[in-house]
């Protein structure tokens, strides 16, 4: 009788099969997640840098022209007309009134002011109005404020017609001799063309024009000297004269300049 004899499996080989399969699960359950973390966060830091980066830029591209001047004659409030010279929107939400000793502040944010925050897109102007700053007035010969807007993105712009004096009417600092003018109106869009010349002197004329005007429109038009000013506004959109009026341009020890208001109703 023959005998057949078989080899034995070798259990060497099931365990490099197994030993394979282990540092497969390994590699699978820690190296591989490993890898795609530190991938992930690599990814989001470059993604931080660019961003940063891009609002760098941004930021040292606003630019913000800022005007505040009395909401009348003898009103309480300011008015406070803001254009945007850059070629993006930008974003207002503060408006800071500080009295130049610093003794008194007043902020106004969303808390207390509807129009705030203020979305202003490129060459975009637009006037916020009628903010009562009557709880931080009380004594003439302090009551002199500098006025600032505060960027979303951090930036601090200055009026101006800073520093404004109160002492019963508005007075803005010292500046050059011009008149301001300022055309309320309760159209959406509109184009005006202020004209302003020197009673006495007609050749010493000014014109301002301005297209696609959004709700209120406030100009600051330079003269030569003080004296009488005829100033007229016209609708050129619409082509009719919306008013014209004489404002008296005196000198003072805070410069020289004079208030026309004109009120455009449809």
């Amino acid at each position: 009788m023959i005998h057949f004899s078989y080899p034995k499996p070798q259990k060497r080989g099931l365990s490099t099969i197994l030993g394979v399969l282990l540092m497969v699960g390994i590699l699978f359950t820690t190296v591989i997640p490993l890898y795609l973390y530190i991938n992930s966060v690599n990814n989001y830091y470059d993604r931080a840098v660019v961003n940063a980066k891009i609002a760098d830029q941004e930021r040292s591209m606003e630019d913000l022209d800022i005007y505040v001047f009395g909401h009348n004659e003898t009103s309480t409030s300011i008015d406070v007309a803001i254009i945007n010279r850059a070629p993006l929107t930008i974003t207002v939400t503060r408006i800071w009134v500080i009295r130049s000793d610093l003794q008194k502040i007043l902020i106004f944010t969303a808390e207390n002011v509807s129009s705030l925050p203020l979305h202003l897109i490129a060459s975009d102007q637009l006037t916020i109005g009628d903010l009562d700053i009557a709880p931080i007035l009380g004594d003439a010969d302090k009551d002199y404020f500098n006025i600032e807007v505060t960027t979303a993105r951090g930036n601090v712009f200055p009026s101006e017609t800073n520093p404004l004096h109160h002492n019963g009417g508005w007075v803005p600092g010292e500046n050059p001799p011009w008149v301001e003018v300022m055309v309320r109106s309760d159209w959406d869009y509109d184009s005006y063309r202020i004209e302003v010349f020197n009673v006495e002197e007609p050749s010493q004329s000014h014109v301002r024009e301005i297209d696609h005007i959004h709700g209120d429109y406030f100009t600051i038009i330079p003269i030569y000297n003080a004296g009488v000013y005829n100033v007229t506004a016209w609708n050129t959109h619409h082509g009719y004269r919306v008013g014209s009026k004489e404002v008296i341009v005196e000198n003072t020890p805070f410069g020289a300049v004079a208030l026309a208001y004109f009120t455009d109703i449809k």
